[in-house]
């Protein structure tokens, strides 16, 4: 399978990002360079801004993974499917897929939670079912439902380990007509954090805190704080986005910035210890953080488009045969549109042959098998030609660019591999094809070579049951 490609937007993101980093960088060292020793206000200013830089690249993954989550349409589809599913395989299907979202995104925890069941679930199964008008613990999510925001940010204990706290990133999942379907999410331990923290406190003297719009501490290096303290006195009027500062009295001073992003405050104090004779300091470790973070963020965006692309894949790949899905089918249909089709696209149908019969004879086991050995045949046959999909539970489609020596070739090779094929619980395996290319048809479409292949495929099968004497639906 062929992981797809950057898209320009995603391009243009990344290129973005980067600039905008490094045009922050160098205004940050061209007003370290501009400030005098002893203009603390401006250099308090500056630390702040590293910190959130530093910060907001710490949270804004998860922020990423969470979003990506709640736009991928198997839980949408999942979520509108709940009541028509058995339960186990239901809850089957949430286990896997959270669990390679952790695997795969490398995130501590992960999350789906119903909106009709209020079933809370993650990599372990059913978790357990949330209240949200009666138990204070599940009060937020009601708060987040009633709020219409897309995404925000909770602090609360990990699931699994009470003990460890969690920055939680809670996103929606609309049903497209603006209808909740549910919440879905990622957390990092919040330890990670707190010691980002606990580095810039203890190089620069200062204590910092996120806080929420209410003023109650999310984020301290000291657990104890959190949702333990009220610094609402130092943000009431501040939904800035500038850095304010503000004189405490004596030396003491608070630089606070609203953290649009995360919906929270970033505060850091300071008893003014760290004034001109740290200058020299902040601006050395300016100069590593924003290689580091540079080279970091370089790294983890590409890291994150690869995974992004996996995916995305997994989303268009059908499980069982490992080709693409009818969803990826019908996609690159619509792609297509209803322009003429190139002049070399070809469309071919392909349907397993006595399917029910041995379903009925042999077990499902034994006609999955032979579902899989058409799929096997078919991407060893037409490998580098163009896309192979299941549409149906035997049925089979490939959108080919191809010449039409080339599909002689395919013509020959197909029924070749399909004859050699053999299972451990089917003898052999027989298909019917239709084909259909575009130089038959120089003004048809997509659709309407679909359409003549499926019509062929069914012409094919019908002839096979007629040779072989077998029963239509055997």
């Amino acid at each position: 399978m062929v992981a797809p490609k950057k898209s320009s937007l995603t391009r243009s993101a990344f290129a973005l990002v980067v600039v905008s980093f490094l045009l922050s960088t160098v205004v940050s060292l061209m007003s370290l360079h501009a400030m005098t020793r002893h203009n603390v206000r401006e250099m308090n200013k500056v630390l702040a801004t590293q910190i959130y830089d530093y910060m907001s690249s710490e949270l804004t993954g998860p922020i990423m993974a969470a979003r990506t989550m709640s736009s991928n349409s198997f839980l949408g589809d999942m979520l509108v499917r709940e009541g028509e599913m058995d339960k186990g395989e239901f809850v089957t299907a949430m286990r896997e897929y959270l669990v390679g979202t952790e695997n795969g995104l490398g995130y501590q925890a992960s999350f789906v939670i119903s909106d009709v069941s209020k079933n809370y679930y993650t990599r372990e199964g059913l978790n357990r079912i949330i209240d949200p008008a009666g138990s204070a613990e599940d009060k937020w999510y009601a708060e987040f439902a009633e709020s219409g925001a897309r995404y925000d940010l909770d602090v609360d204990n990990d699931e699994k380990n009470k003990s460890d706290l969690m920055v939680y990133v809670n996103a929606r999942i609309d049903d497209g007509t603006h209808g909740l379907l549910g919440v879905c999410g990622v957390g990092v331990r919040m330890t990670g954090i707190q010691e980002l923290f606990k580095t810039f406190e203890e190089s620069f003297g200062v204590k910092i805190n996120l806080v929420d719009e209410n003023g109650i501490v999310q984020v301290d290096t000291n657990s104890d704080n959190i949702e333990a303290v009220d610094l609402g006195n130092m943000i009431s009027g501040k939904k800035s986005r500038d850095y304010v500062y503000e004189e405490l009295g004596g030396e003491r001073f608070a630089v606070t910035k609203y953290v649009e992003d995360l919906g929270w405050y970033l505060v850091v104090q300071s008893d003014g210890s760290n004034e001109a004779g740290q200058f020299a300091s902040i601006i050395g470790l300016n100069v590593a953080l924003c290689v580091f973070v540079l080279v970091a963020m370089v790294i983890a965006l590409r890291v994150n488009q690869r995974r992004t692309n996996e995916l995305a894949n997994a989303s268009l790949v059908d499980q069982v045969t490992q080709v693409y899905n009818k969803h990826s089918f019908e996609l690159d249909k619509a792609r297509m549109g209803e322009e003429t089709a190139p002049s070399d696209l070809v469309c071919m149908t392909v349907d397993v042959n006595g399917l029910k019969r041995v379903n009925d004879t042999l077990g499902h086991d034994a006609g999955d098998e032979l579902i899989l050995g058409a799929a096997e045949c078919l991407r060893a046959c037409l490998a580098g030609h163009g896309k192979v999909y299941r549409t149906g539970g035997d049925e089979f489609c490939a959108l080919l660019r191809v010449t039409p020596e080339e599909l002689e070739r395919i013509q020959a090779d197909l029924p070749a591999a399909v004859q050699r094929w053999s299972g451990t619980m089917v003898e052999s395996l027989s298909v019917s094809c239709g084909y259909a290319a575009a130089w038959e048809f120089p003004e048809g479409d997509v659709a309407l070579l679909v359409k003549i292949s499926d019509e062929r495929m069914y012409e094919d099968k019908t002839a096979f049951y007629e040779r072989t004497g077998i029963a239509r639906r055997t």
